[in-house]
């Protein structure tokens, strides 16, 4: 299961489903069929108009009305060629593909256009003044949204740099080496690092004042990082991935279901009984 909010809707991929939900109520405003099979390789992109949803190595175009396919695009043909990203701004539609294609595709047109952009799968990005993206090398790189240029790359981590933040004028990135780091998003220096976040695999859910929230799921963690020093406030003993925040409240996943949780109150949760 996945899922995407916008406003006081859910949008959420379940088997071979879209739903649509309300989140203040939890009642299902609109539940469809969409695909001929269930699969885990899904996940959701939501414009005005329309649902981008990412299914293997196909990119499919779904009306937000009546979550109809309108098209299709197949970006790659295998495992090799699978997406692990994607993004957007009001004009593009932007896909990482495995082996580090980087394919853009107008929104009014349905034009395809692909670069070359990494040497290894790019795991994940943001699109923000560029294109800000984590590979599988460990690098950071920094891509122009007008000409697609790669501005920056450079080595942030040992390997599978798998999530980041944009927060004011830093980066903070997550790795399966298990660091963290904060970089400068002017010169792209290394400003702090703390290894050690998780035992095992971990992203970045989001940030919250001061606090960089980071989740472990293979650990079953939750935990709250000081912004400005890395250093650890709190662990909270829970974790699924796919959560996000947005304003005071964090999404997650909790079996089949989706908790909202005030972050004041887990802030302040006591985990000692």
């Amino acid at each position: 299961m996945k899922f995407k909010k916008e406003g006081d809707i859910l949008y959420i991929i379940s088997e071979k489903k879209i739903l649509k939900v309300d989140v203040n109520t939890g009642d299902i405003i609109q539940s469809k069929d969409v695909f001929l099979k269930n699969s885990k390789t899904r996940d959701l992109l939501i414009d005005k108009e329309i649902i981008y949803a990412r299914d293997f190595y196909k990119l499919h175009k779904i009306d937000k009305e009546n979550l109809e396919i309108i098209k299709t695009w197949e970006l790659g043909s295998d495992l090799s060629s699978d997406i692990c990203a994607l993004g957007q701004d009001e004009n593009n539609v932007y896909v990482a593909i495995r082996n580090g294609d980087f394919a853009v595709i107008n929104k009014s047109t349905g034009e395809v256009k692909k670069y070359p952009i990494s040497e290894s799968s790019m795991w994940d990005m943001i699109i923000s003044d560029y294109i800000y993206a984590g590979n599988v090398d460990g690098d950071l790189i920094v891509i122009d949204r007008i000409d697609f240029n790669v501005i920056c790359k450079k080595k942030i981590h040992r390997k599978n740099f798998k999530s980041l933040l944009l927060i004011g004028d830093e980066i903070f990135t997550a790795s399966q080496d298990f660091s963290m780091s904060r970089i400068n998003r002017n010169t792209y220096e290394i400003i702090g690092t703390r290894k050690n976040c998780h035992k095992k695999m971990f992203y970045l859910v989001g940030y919250w004042k001061n606090y960089i929230i980071t989740m472990s799921p293979p650990c079953g963690e939750m935990k709250f990082w000081d912004m400005l020093d890395l250093s650890l406030y709190k662990t909270i003993y829970r974790a699924s991935w796919d959560s996000f925040i947005e304003g005071d409240i964090l999404y997650e996943k909790e079996g089949n279901s989706i908790v909202r949780s005030e972050l004041k109150d887990l802030i302040e949760y006591d985990n000692s009984g």
